[in-house]
């Protein structure tokens, strides 16, 4: 099953939907968020629900369904590799720091910071080759929008 979470994720010739690859890489980024506090809760998973809705302008059904494919055991990320990479190829500056401050909304759903939420968010900002200033601006946006 990682195979084809893999094959998924590095966009095979044989997927006709070209977009199905990074929509599933950014859903497996939001899902491993969402669950940094062990499982995650339903305001985590509707808050990375609506991450995917405001980044792809997709229904809440297909964002639903994304993250439970993201987050199904055999399918969840055990490397950041092939996600950040698939996201590096195929995502402006602009699209990386939106992530990114959806990755902090998701993080910010509870009200509170955990410092697993925290090192994850900078981490994956950090491969994804977001500035760090932009990192803390998209961090201070999303902290105000949960308030």
């Amino acid at each position: 099953m990682f195979d084809t979470l893999k094959a998924l994720l590095r966009g095979s010739a044989d997927q006709p939907d070209q977009q199905a690859p990074v929509e599933l890489a950014v859903a497996a980024l939001l899902f491993e968020m969402a669950r940094m506090e062990a499982e995650p809760t339903e305001a985590r998973l509707a808050s990375a629900r609506a991450a995917l809705v405001r980044i792809f302008a997709m229904s809440e059904a297909r964002a639903g369904e994304m993250l439970a494919a993201a987050g199904a055991p055999d399918k969840r990320l055990t490397s950041y590799f092939d996600a950040v990479s698939l996201l590096n190829r195929h995502f402006s500056l602009e699209r990386k720091i939106a992530l990114v401050e959806q990755l902090w909304r998701v993080a910010y759903s509870d009200s509170e910071l955990d410092l697993n939420e925290d090192h994850l968010a900078r981490k994956l900002s950090d491969l994804l080759y977001v500035p760090h200033v932009q990192c803390m601006l998209a961090r201070q946006q999303a902290r105000r929008s949960n308030v």
